[in-house]
């Protein structure tokens, strides 16, 4: 018996490691549905193809760019870095302050030869104040 109920934990243990989320987004036992990878416009900004045109009310409050090299630039606050420690959250950082970019979710599909995105998230940053928004895909 004690050998079955040994075996049963080093199964359960191996299926808590499979089934969570080995990149370290999201909850214990919980899988992140969110490839933060979508939503880059490029590599890095040297090779910058789009960007998001961000949204309030229905006026622009900034315009940004997520790069695969964890670096972003916004129109409000400039260049900064981030990571993505949590499925819908990320942290970002400038010389001038930080803050979380959270409840992140949309999608980006292409249909024929054009690309379209959405994004929405919101903003939680006592250097940058607290906003939500809605972020709609611009290609270059």
């Amino acid at each position: 018996m004690r050998k079955l109920i040994s075996g049963l934990s080093v199964v359960a243990l191996f299926f808590i490691l499979v089934t969570g989320n080995i990149g370290g987004c999201g909850d214990v036992g919980q899988k992140c549905n969110l490839d933060l990878n979508i939503f880059y416009n490029g590599s890095s900004i040297d090779d910058q193809s789009s960007e998001w045109d961000c949204k309030r009310g229905g006026e622009t409050v900034f315009t940004m760019g997520l790069f695969g090299n964890f670096t972003g630039v916004r129109s409000d606050i400039g260049n900064f870095i981030f990571n993505q420690d949590q499925c819908e959250i990320i942290d970002f950082e400038t010389l001038s302050g930080t803050g979380m970019l959270k409840n992140i979710e949309g999608s980006v599909f292409t249909q024929g030869d054009n690309t379209f995105g959405n994004l929405a998230f919101d903003q939680v940053s006592d250097d940058f104040g607290d906003i939500s928004v809605v972020c709609e895909l611009v290609e270059f």
